[in-house]
């Protein structure tokens, strides 16, 4: 009988050891370790109580096979829980734990207090001694946590293959075979007469599907196996502080990369060393700012590098640098950069050709209605003079606060304000009369053109926001600041700005130059008449704008 106590012993410690030498290049998971820790413990407290000569030998081997009984079913409970990936709150965990303590803080008392057993006898049948208790109460606590905990497995486990969880069920099977082996084991023991303690061939043959499972869930460890696979490529180099900044260690890489790391010592702190006052550097970076991310440059090589902090539990304990030699990568990113940049110059320099094809065209078009319109020749390029004129001002005096931006768009937009005469019949155009109210009907027709020239000739050649401004100033340079304007009846600032510095421009023009149907007007009847028309016909802003021009503007037209 005792041959078979120490067999299984012998077995117990074999699983343990066997597991230890599979992990020892692993993260090694400690539930496992401790399941099969408790199970070696066990089986020694059954060997030590069938070689047992009296009782207070027996008492001893008990309290030390009832290890296993106390806290094997709590393990194994949270193993379940944790490769069925279900959610259980620490304090859950731990209540698990503290039952199993208390139950075995009766067990302790085996031999000194009726507790867990009233009383026991070792009674010899010829062949072996046998242990007799008669149980106390304390030992009914025993059987709620094996049964409990046993029949909380079995839910969690038939839960898990009903809804299929995200569990290997090759996983799956080895745990519902450690409970399986459990109950029969544990019915046959308690119902059949057997001559000898079935537990440690239990433990033993449970032992063994747990290390089958540490296989498989060694398998399905992406983050092992990611940190496994790194470590063979040896494409990085780690470097290790913990919150204090003082020096942990690095990998055989990270000490090629910084050969000064050989002379670090652990625990020394990093300011301690001049050679790593840049690692000091991005540290403070990284808590600054929170930039991961740093280069690193050595001769001709280039390496990359990223900052992570190292946790312990849910608390972040230190930091970590990742190195990696990036040299290839970064030198054909230069050279793809230059190639882009000169790329980037050839499409630019095209881009402008076309745009300046197209400022000629809109131009030459300009000149066309000039030489077509011959009550209104020069306005054009005299109403475009007069816009800079204006923006000049505005630009000074800092009235509006315009961004040079806008400005220069509006200037280089000015020319193409009137470009929807185009469509405009010659006998209205030319008319050398002032126009009937059919005929004024059809010439207002030609700020809508203006627009819609503008929009289909440079909409996606040039940027949107210069097509924006300038089809805003063909279209809307004849509305009025009180609403009476065209062709859309725009008020106040509905009406773009750049339309309302416009129409300042335009209307002076038509005042100061001479038509065929009217005599030009004195620059001082001119400018009477603009300044009465601000805030009816003009932007009241720009009243401050006109004074403020009014002598650059006599001078220009005086010329």
């Amino acid at each position: 009988m005792t041959a078979y106590y120490i067999v299984m012993s012998v077995l117990a410690l074999i699983n343990l050891f066997g597991f230890l030498m599979f992990f020892r290049e692993r993260k090694i998971n400690y539930y496992i370790l401790a399941m099969l820790a408790i199970m070696a413990v066990s089986n020694a407290g059954n060997l030590l109580m069938a070689v047992a000569d009296t009782l207070e030998e027996a008492y001893m081997a008990k309290k030390i096979y009832y290890v296993g009984g106390c806290f094997i079913p709590p393990v194994i409970l949270i193993i379940i829980i944790k490769l069925c990936n279900i959610s259980v709150k620490k304090w859950i965990e731990n209540i698990l734990y503290f039952y199993s303590f208390v139950v075995y803080g009766m067990v302790l008392t085996i031999g000194y207090s009726p507790i867990y057993y009233k009383s026991a006898s070792l009674v010899s049948d010829g062949t072996r001694k046998v242990f007799v208790p008669e149980y106390g109460f304390g030992h009914n606590f025993f059987y709620v946590l094996l049964y409990g905990y046993l029949f909380i497995g079995i839910i969690i486990l038939l839960y898990s293959l009903k809804n299929e969880n995200q569990i290997s069920w090759k996983n799956l099977w080895a745990l519902i075979g450690i409970e399986m082996c459990t109950i029969v084991l544990f019915l046959v023991g308690r119902f059949v007469n057997v001559p000898i303690e079935l537990t440690p061939v239990m433990y033993v043959l449970d032992g063994w599907i747990l290390l089958y499972l540490c296989k498989h869930v060694a398998m399905y460890n992406l983050e092992d196996n990611i940190i496994s696979s790194l470590s063979k490529l040896e494409r990085y180099g780690y470097i290790m502080f913990d919150k204090r900044r003082n020096y942990l260690g690095a990998n055989k890489l990270a000490k090629e990369i910084l050969p000064q790391l050989e002379f670090c010592k652990i625990d020394r702190p990093i300011i301690d060393y001049d050679t790593l006052a840049f690692l000091k550097t991005e540290l403070d970076e990284y808590e600054k700012t929170g930039d991961t991310s740093f280069t690193l440059h050595k001769g001709e090589e280039h390496f990359e590098g990223h900052i992570s902090e190292t946790w312990y539990a849910d608390k972040a304990v230190g930091y970590l640098f990742e190195i990696e030699n990036d040299t290839d990568k970064y030198k054909y990113t230069n050279l793809l950069a230059a190639y882009n940049e000169q790329l980037k110059d050839e499409v630019e320099e095209k881009t402008e050709n076309i745009r300046n094809m197209q400022a000629q065209i809109l131009l030459g078009m300009a000149d066309m209605l000039e030489n077509r319109d011959g009550n209104t020749g020069g306005h054009i390029k005299r109403t475009s003079h007069v816009v800079e004129i204006l923006i000049d001002t505005i630009k000074e005096n800092g009235i509006l606060q315009l961004e040079d931006k806008f400005c220069k768009a509006v200037i280089k937009a000015a020319p193409m304000h009137d470009l929807g005469k185009i469509g405009v019949d010659d006998q209205i155009l030319r008319k050398p009369a002032r126009l009937t109210r059919e005929e004024f009907a059809i010439m207002k027709t030609h700020a809508v053109k203006s627009g819609e020239l503008i929009e289909s000739i440079l909409r996606g050649m040039e940027e949107d926001y210069f097509v924006d401004i300038a089809e805003n100033m063909g279209r809307h340079h004849h509305e009025k600041w009180n609403g009476d304007g065209y062709p859309d009846g725009l008020k106040g600032e509905e009406i773009p700005l750049e339309a309302r510095i416009m129409a300042i421009a335009d209307v002076y023009d038509a005042l100061v130059s001479k038509r065929c149907y009217k005599e030009a007007m004195s620059f001082a009847n001119a400018s009477t008449v603009m300044l009465e028309s601000m805030g009816s016909h003009f932007d009241p802003q720009m009243e401050e704008v006109f004074l403020k021009s009014r002598e650059k503007l006599e001078e220009y037209y005086s010329l």
